[in-house]
């Protein structure tokens, strides 16, 4: 392909996709001017159909007033009497039926039957949320689908005078709306129902040939092209009086001659701009032609000495590039002879170098155990002995490297099947772990107690796979209710057996022994006993009377609860001056006792909620945890779960993504009362 041919076809692609950029700009432009125009027309959809419905109200009401100032339709609707209404309706001129300016009217009541008038509606008028509003006062207007074909605007109005409250509703059919709207619009309106069906339309020939194209269920907006003409389609889901989903509006606008003059004009700009194209191209392939012919001669001079002919010329002599080409033809004439003599004596050395080069990649592919299949080259040796020493060193220092390279190699290789046997042993570790922190978790109760006396809520989040914090709740007999919370030393595994044991003691322990004290005495000498470990369990563990309402506790140097009264206040529970549990046998723990009125709760946690830090290395504190506290129960709703959660929430926040340094574990309980 010539010089020439190429560079106008580089040309046309480049045109070609400048003209495709372009061109894509411009759909995507059109693209986002159709969109920013279906939202206007969406828009302008809502606001027609609002203003269709607020004319059909407006008359409504024009009718309501009517009826309401003829004394003697209050009086008929007053003794409930359907022929003194339907007569008093007629002398008003508002008799409801067909060609009569309403086509229902019905008298509504709670707890009576409804006295109608005009069209029977196919359901409920309306419903029992609606009836219960407009017997209130409020004034019910809009949409209502009663069946197939039966589409009505109601609008409502309470009754003055009455001993019972009545409203009186009256409703016109929708297609008096449709047509507002397509006159204002000068477009063909249709209302399909939830299911696409047709409700009403004001050119059914129209839509029973739209229909087939119409996402009947779905808000759009677009051109349809329907027996040679061009139509926007635009449509937009409606409500009913109730604020309801009722159906799908859907416009149809005649705009024929402006799609075909849209059309005209992309055409004559497409012919234009390949005219363009085609002229652009033609021009720089005849300047390409001739300013390349003189390069084409020396082409051919060339391509002469290339097949062995000294005694070519150029014709054309300048200091333009052709001019040198051929300056540079007769040193190529020049050249060629001693080149063939190099050629000779870079063949002689490319022997010698071969032989050397033998040897050492044989012994390279012995050490790397890939032997090489080497032809036997010329023993003839030259003067070039020096660099075909270095050569020679240099590959056995290569072979030398690979050798270690190889035995590195094979070491590694070693290493990393120790290290894939390890990483599956951790991997099997961690499932265990993953595992046993189900179970912990499985352990701890989940449901509320059944009984109306009392609401708990509890919350755990272990900082590792187990944890050492728990939390326990079980009646000890109908009328008490034990409850706990404790921290365990340490963490991880270890923790998580001694929380174990200690839930296990405890729960065992309190039922046997009621009082608080001795239970936690017969739990301290229990696990002091053998604690070779020396680990230890802070908590805090109650009885309380859901009769009375009496809260018996000892705290075993745990975080002291918050007592939470309903009207708001928040404070500490006294301490009891307890050790830890486990460390000395025999050690006297000393019990407090608090009354808990009817919506007082108790808020029970441990230290990784006032232990948590942000990344700034701050605390969370008490003093923030008492403002949340003091703000929860200022607010209108305060369950435990609630104030849990807020808790929680709060302390998540504080945080900012920082890692979690201990267990977090909480316990909302709200007395309610006997």
């Amino acid at each position: 392909m010539l010089l020439r041919t190429r560079i106008t076809l580089m040309a046309a692609v480049g045109l070609l996709l400048t003209a495709l950029g372009l061109g894509c700009a411009g759909l995507l432009r059109e693209q986002l001017l159709l969109q920013r125009l279906a939202a206007t027309t969406q828009a302008a959809q809502t606001a027609l159909w609002a203003e269709a419905l607020a004319a059909e109200d407006q008359t409504l009401d024009q009718y309501a007033d009517r009826l309401v100032l003829a004394p003697h339709f209050l009086q008929a609707v007053r003794r409930a009497d359907p022929a003194a209404i339907a007569q008093a309706m007629t002398q008003a001129g508002l008799k409801p039926g067909p060609g009569q300016p309403l086509d229902l009217a019905a008298v509504l009541s709670l707890g009576r039957s409804p006295v109608i008038q005009g069209q029977v509606p196919q359901r409920v008028l309306l419903d029992a949320d609606s009836l219960e509003r407009a017997v209130a006062g409020d004034v019910m207007d809009g949409l209502r689908v009663l069946g197939a074909d039966q589409v009505l605007v109601i609008s409502t109005r309470r009754l003055p005078d009455q001993s019972e409250p009545a409203v009186l509703a009256l409703a016109r059919d929708a297609h008096h709306a449709l047509q507002h709207m397509a006159r204002r619009t000068a477009s063909v309106v249709t209302l399909l129902d939830l299911r696409g069906n047709l409700l009403a339309t004001t050119d059914a020939e129209l839509w029973r040939v739209a229909a087939r194209h119409v996402m009947q269920r779905a808000a759009q907006h677009g051109e349809l092209e329907l027996g040679g003409k061009t139509y926007t389609l635009s449509s937009m889901p409606v409500n009913d009086l109730a604020g309801h989903a009722a159906g799908t509006l859907i416009t149809l606008a005649d705009h024929t001659q402006d799609a075909a003059a849209s059309r005209f004009l992309g055409r004559l700009a497409l012919g234009a701009i390949a005219a363009l194209l085609l002229a652009v191209l033609l021009g720089l392939n005849f300047y390409l032609r001739r300013s390349l012919r003189p390069l084409e001669h020396s082409i051919d001079a060339l391509q002469a000495l290339a097949q062995g002919d000294a005694s070519v010329r150029l014709p054309y002599v300048g200091n333009d590039e052709i001019g040198r080409i051929a300056r540079a033809v007769a040193a190529f004439r020049r050249n060629a002879q001693e080149l063939a003599a190099a050629r000779a004596l870079r063949e002689r050395v490319r022997r010698r170098q071969e032989r050397l080069l033998r040897t050492k990649l044989q012994s390279l592919a012995e050490a790397t155990h890939q032997p090489l299949a080497l032809q036997a080259g010329d023993r003839d040796e030259g003067s070039d002995e020096e660099q075909l020493r270095q050569l020679a060193g240099v590959m056995n220092e290569l072979s030398g490297r690979l050798i270690d390279q190889h035995q590195r190699l094979t070491g590694m290789v070693q290493e990393l099947r120790e290290a894939l046997v390890t990483k599956n042993r951790l991997a099997g570790l961690e499932q265990e772990l993953q595992i046993a922190a189900q179970v912990q978790l499985s352990i701890l109760p989940r449901q509320q107690p059944q009984d109306a006396r009392v609401q708990l809520h509890c919350h755990i989040t272990p900082a590792r796979e187990v944890g050492g914090d728990f939390y326990d709740y079980f009646f000890i007999d109908d009328a008490h209710l034990g409850f706990v919370i404790a921290d365990v030393s340490g963490k991880g595994v270890p923790a998580a057996l001694f929380m174990t044991i200690t839930r296990t003691l405890l729960k065992a322990t309190a039922q046997f022994i009621a009082e608080p004290t001795k239970c936690l005495g017969q739990l301290n000498d229990l696990l002091a006993a053998e604690n070779e470990q020396m680990m230890f369990v802070t908590l805090f563990y109650g009885v309380l009377n859901l009769e009375s309402g009496q809260l018996r506790y000892v705290n075993a140097g745990h975080n002291p609860p918050y007592l939470l009264r309903a009207d708001g206040g928040v404070a500490l529970l006294p301490r009891t001056g307890g050790m830890a549990v486990a460390v000395s046998e025999g050690f006297p723990y000393r019990a407090g006792s608090a009354e808990l009125g009817v919506g007082d709760q108790l808020f029970l946690y441990t230290d990784g909620v006032t232990e948590a830090f942000d990344p700034d290395g701050q605390e969370y504190g008490e003093p923030r945890l008492e403002q949340v506290l003091r703000t929860l129960m200022a607010g209108p709703e305060h369950a435990p779960i609630q104030v849990a959660a807020g808790v929680l929430a709060d302390v998540h926040a504080f945080e900012r993504g920082a890692p979690q340094a201990d267990d977090i574990t909480c316990v909302a309980l709200r007395y309610m009362g006997s």
